[in-house]
């Protein structure tokens, strides 16, 4: 696990911890991850996620952020992000290489871990602010001629937000996505606002093998919720992911975060996750239509002679 750490003053730094089967007996390295800073240093780092991309590098995408130069005489809670990159062959030594070049702030940037057209593909989340989504219209997808010196020309948005969804707020991919034999699985977050603040879940969808921007498959609502202690944290109501691992016999580690206090992992299998996909209903959009919906559902099991 490339884990985020935060210490009692407040700053996030990466450690890496180490588990013989990947479920439990996780060990920290006895020292944290020595980041190279940026022309610019950052106050603050975070939320890494890892791809091992065909190029032979293993690449690191977080947030740097850092305080507003543009923010009023006094004010210290206004906030830039970015998208950090570093690059890795061991996880110990690491390069770090220019943060990227966009016309909006970025978080939750994530490598494609296969060139696309001959370039290295990006999943971005364009926002306004450091905090609100504003006018970014979900997960965006954008090609990059020289990792070395990325720079977000032209990007294009692949899974929208939504009025009234578990995405209204704002989405942000997880992850890198796993090839299937059917298509891209993707594992991504949805925030919605409530009574209580912010809640966070876990949602998925499925991208084309030929067209990695062309969405195919978009079940309604979450994969999965904030249930019982993982509500209560540093910061509640909160299911987060960075990473996944696909075995080569199907099965599948989910590692998640519930309320930035404490790690997960769940698991399914391959099959299961692109059975969920491809047979669970999209968002309707509106009460009405998730009626049609359910209606539909339970006019099969009635012939199939399941009653409840």
């Amino acid at each position: 696990l490339m884990v985020r750490v935060e210490g009692a003053d407040r700053k996030s730094f990466f450690a890496v911890a180490e588990s013989p089967n990947g479920i439990d007996n996780f060990r920290f390295w006895d020292y944290p991850v020595t980041m190279p800073e940026d022309v610019i240093p950052a106050t603050n780092i975070y939320d890494m996620r890892l791809t091992a991309h065909e190029d032979g590098w293993i690449y690191g995408i977080f947030c740097a952020e850092r305080h507003d130069s543009k923010a009023p005489a006094g004010d210290l809670s206004s906030a830039t992000a970015t998208a950090a990159i570093a690059r890795t062959k061991d996880l110990k030594n690491w390069e770090r290489l220019p943060d990227l070049k966009t016309k909006s702030q970025q978080r939750n940037v994530v490598l494609h871990p296969e060139f696309v057209q001959g370039k290295y593909a990006l999943y971005t989340r364009p926002q306004d602010g450091f905090i609100d989504a504003g006018s970014g219209g979900g997960i965006g997808w954008a090609l990059v001629d020289d990792i070395t010196r990325a720079e977000v020309k032209e990007e294009k948005i692949i899974d929208q937000r939504y009025y009234h969804t578990v995405k209204e707020v704002k989405n942000g991919e997880g992850p890198h996505p796993i090839k299937t034999p059917k298509g891209w699985l993707h594992l991504a977050h949805g925030v919605r606002g409530c009574a209580a603040g912010l809640r966070y879940v876990l949602y998925m969808y499925m991208t084309s093998l030929e067209d990695p921007t062309k969405l195919i498959a978009a079940p309604a609502g979450a994969f999965m919720v904030p249930e019982g202690e993982e509500r209560i944290g540093d910061v509640s109501n909160v299911l987060f992911t960075n990473g996944w691992i696909a075995d080569e016999d199907g099965k599948v580690f989910i590692y998640y975060a519930s309320s930035d206090t404490r790690m997960h992992v769940a698991t399914s299998t391959i099959d299961r996750l692109v059975d969920y996909c491809m047979n669970t209903p999209a968002d309707g959009l509106s009460s009405s239509a998730s009626v049609e919906t359910l209606k539909k559902l339970i006019d099969k099991n009635l012939l199939k002679g399941i009653r409840r």
